[in-house]
């Protein structure tokens, strides 16, 4: 799932990684860590690295995988009707 604005949940305007190499998230998608935290994804550094607006930067299936929408709706239910 990915949310329609991803600068809705920045604080800044982040530089994003120019190549765009490696990644398999996008801006906007919606993440979950081993800690049951729900991020949106704001800044791409390439080679799969993140960072999300609630857990800071992080590496995709490394112990973050894409939310889905029961994910969303149990531990950040916001998401859906804050910014969709």
């Amino acid at each position: 799932m990915r949310v329609k604005n991803h600068r809705l949940y920045a604080m800044f305007k982040y530089e994003q990684n120019p190549s765009f190499l490696g990644n398999n998230l996008e801006l906007g998608d919606i993440v979950k860590n081993e800690e049951n935290e729900i991020g949106v994804v704001i800044q791409l550094h390439g080679n799969d690295e993140y960072r999300t607006d609630m857990f800071g930067n992080c590496v995709f299936g490394y112990g973050v995988s894409l939310a889905t929408k029961e994910d969303i709706e149990k531990f950040r239910p916001t998401v859906f009707t804050d910014r969709f």
